[in-house]
């Protein structure tokens, strides 16, 4: 378990994984991102790592939920607002995992592992 003592939250968290994912190699149906945008953050390697292994051990929709939320949001979701968000990748789930999510069941997924994620990293 890793325990931070600065004030980073779940998001923060989160957004830091998705760092340390576009900094690697590109897998599967991601698309690769580099924001232009926004200031450079260093990317905590352990709290990435943490991240990464409580995601792999998510179901294939539930890590794809995330992934949409985080690494893709803005590479393939970006001018998207949230609604729209979710609409285009639960479609992006379904068809490439043959599991379509309702919107609720889409929504629990996303605070399940944001509530793990405090629980286990803050």
């Amino acid at each position: 378990m890793i325990r931070t003592t600065s004030s980073f939250g779940a998001d923060d968290i989160l957004w830091n994984w998705a760092r340390w994912c576009w900094a690697g190699e590109t897998v599967g149906n991601m698309q690769p991102y580099t924001s232009w945008d926004e200031t450079f953050q260093p990317i905590l390697i352990e709290h990435a790592q943490a991240v990464d292994r409580l995601h792999r051990a998510l179901p294939r929709p539930a890590q794809m939920v995330v992934i949409a939320e985080y690494p893709q949001k803005n590479v393939r979701f970006g001018r998207l607002n949230a609604a729209q968000r979710r609409v285009m990748a639960r479609r992006w789930i379904g068809d490439t995992t043959g599991v379509w999510l309702t919107n609720e069941h889409y929504g629990a997924c996303l605070d399940r592992f944001m509530t793990t994620i405090e629980k286990e990293l803050l």
